[in-house]
């Protein structure tokens, strides 16, 4: 069973050729209409990113589409933060000019009864929680401490464990999960940012309105709870 998912800091951020600046001040260079979001981005059959859907609802074809290493399987969705510019043809169709993009980690959930060697809980600092738009993801926004040894960097563990449903005295369900991060001895010389995504799809137990989702953070000032009722 595929538990957690080993990372490399920094997380690396691919950044494509329309990213030049020259006439950004000018308010007309690259960046001038640039827009960031967190989406659904589609691979093709030959495993080039074509499309994107933000957590909005926006759709857009990819003009041009990317390849990307960590995107490499055809046919399918990955998670990312997204940098582009949209573009609107004479036909009045709007088209996404990729600019750079992120990887945002999508862990599986995993039940505390299936996690080896109990749950690790090396700090992290905690910038950001927030659920997106659409009700799909729980977002954390992440710094890691890390560094290299020998000129080496390895990696450490990121996860979600689900660790019980309760029944809360109106009827409707506590889901507690837990960040599971193993520093796995890296140096802790530098912080490194990063986004989590939890797949709320995802979970062992269906959700239904009013449900709530926990979830709880080692931080280095100290546990975090963040709560999102459905």
């Amino acid at each position: 069973m595929k538990i957690l998912t080993r990372l490399a800091l920094l997380l690396p951020v691919a950044v494509f050729a329309a990213c030049g600046t020259d006439t950004y001040d000018t308010g007309d260079g690259a960046l001038s209409r640039m827009r960031a979001d967190f989406v659904e981005a589609r691979t093709d059959a030959y495993s080039n990113m074509v499309s994107i859907e933000t957590d909005d609802g926006a759709r857009f074809e990819l003009e041009p589409p990317v390849a990307l290493e960590w995107a490499s399987k055809p046919d399918t969705v990955y998670r990312a933060l997204f940098y582009y510019n949209p573009n609107t043809d004479a036909q009045g169709a709007t088209t996404a000019e990729p600019l750079a993009v992120q990887q945002v980690l999508v862990p599986e959930i995993i039940d505390a009864a299936y996690v080896e060697g109990g749950i690790k809980t090396d700090p992290v600092t905690l910038e950001t929680a927030w659920e997106s738009a659409n009700g799909k993801y729980i977002n954390l926004g992440l710094q890691i401490k890390t560094g290299t040894t020998d000129g080496k960097q390895d990696p450490q563990t990121i996860g979600i464990v689900h660790e019980g449903t309760d029944t809360q005295t109106d009827g409707s369900k506590l889901i507690r999960l837990r960040l599971y991060h193993d520093q796995a001895g890296v140096p802790e010389y530098y912080s490194a940012g990063t986004y989590v995504s939890i797949a709320l799809s995802r979970l062992s137990t269906g959700l239904t309105e009013g449900d709530v989702v926990s979830i709880e953070v080692e931080t280095y000032d100290g546990t975090v709870v963040k709560t999102f009722e459905i």
